[in-house]
């Protein structure tokens, strides 16, 4: 099935779920750590092609959020991504039309940028 790619507006804002229980991910204060907004490694040596995140204007926040017991969700504006050199892009998925991956080199001063914008979304609570 092929999906028409939306264009990420300015405005739009990306959801991106964050693991709330664990201290790598969250600080205690509630903000999220850089390590929230880091590219992936995986074992095999191959790594994300960006981070993942939801179009929100293409989901609702449980859909986006999956697992409330696990999860909580932030946003972050499109052209504050983009102001850091970053770029967003629809990346329709089979299960998921929402997603989206925000692209470029995400080093780790970057990853702390990311995660100083990010906005806590009070969904479930």
């Amino acid at each position: 099935m092929v999906f028409e790619k939306q264009e990420i507006l300015d405005a739009d804002r990306l959801l991106r779920r964050v693991l709330f229980m664990h201290p790598d991910f969250i600080k205690e204060d509630g903000t999220p750590s850089s390590s929230s907004f880091q590219i992936k490694k995986y074992a095999d040596g191959s790594i994300e092609n960006g981070l993942s995140a939801d179009l929100e204007r293409l989901t609702t926040y449980e859909q986006s959020i999956e697992d409330i017991t696990r999860f909580r969700l932030y946003a972050v504006i499109a052209n504050d991504v983009r102001s850091l050199g970053l770029d967003c892009e629809h990346d329709p998925q089979p299960h998921n039309f929402a997603h989206s991956i925000i692209t470029g080199n995400v080093t780790k001063p970057l990853s702390r940028k990311l995660a100083s914008i990010a906005t806590r979304i009070s969904y479930p609570d």
